[in-house]
């Protein structure tokens, strides 16, 4: 064990390397614990179930983040703000019937057309069954951080919210705070 640690010593930047190891594996524990169904479980819908509000969403968006972003070593005090844009919106399960009506004109001519009727399947309290919920776009993250001033910290807190929020256009500005 003294052996590995000191080939371990003698690896350039290998406190680099070490926190990079730090924050995936708080990465890897942070998704563990998430649920990837596409979206959000009915229980963080509004009151109609319908909808998510942004406000919620982003609340506990910044929750998650403050999270893993207070992990990182070096970090120091950190606040972050999620911007979103609109409401999530529900996807419903629907019973569909498919009908194809063939008809035989006077001249001999069959015509066929299909027709497809949705109806939304009901719960026995006759609510719509929500599948999933899409979560509102998010427009931009700010997160101030006290060791933001170092590159390498600043580089960890950037990939950690690239990690939570997947692939996303939102706009991410790092700051140094106080």
């Amino acid at each position: 064990m003294k052996k590995l640690f000191e080939k371990i010593k003698k690896i350039k930047h290998w406190e680099i390397y070490l926190a990079a190891l730090a924050v995936v594996i708080i990465l890897v524990i942070y998704f563990s614990t998430l649920s990837f169904g596409g979206g959000k479980k009915t229980d963080e819908a509004d009151n109609t179930g319908l909808t998510l509000s942004a406000e919620t969403y982003a609340d506990k968006l910044e929750a998650k983040l403050l999270s893993v972003i207070g992990n990182i070593r070096g970090v120091g005090a950190v606040s972050v703000i999620v911007m979103t844009n609109g409401e999530g919106v529900a996807e419903l399960a629907y019973d569909i019937d498919g009908k194809v009506v063939t008809q035989t004109g006077a001249s001999g001519a069959t015509t066929s057309t299909e027709t497809t009727k949705k109806t939304p399947l009901l719960d026995k309290t006759g609510k719509p069954i929500i599948l999933y919920i899409n979560p509102p776009e998010i427009t931009g993250i700010l997160v101030v951080a006290t060791g933001a001033y170092d590159p390498a910290v600043k580089l960890a807190i950037l990939r950690a919210v690239q990690a939570v929020i997947g692939n996303s256009d939102a706009k991410i500005e790092i700051l140094t705070g106080k």
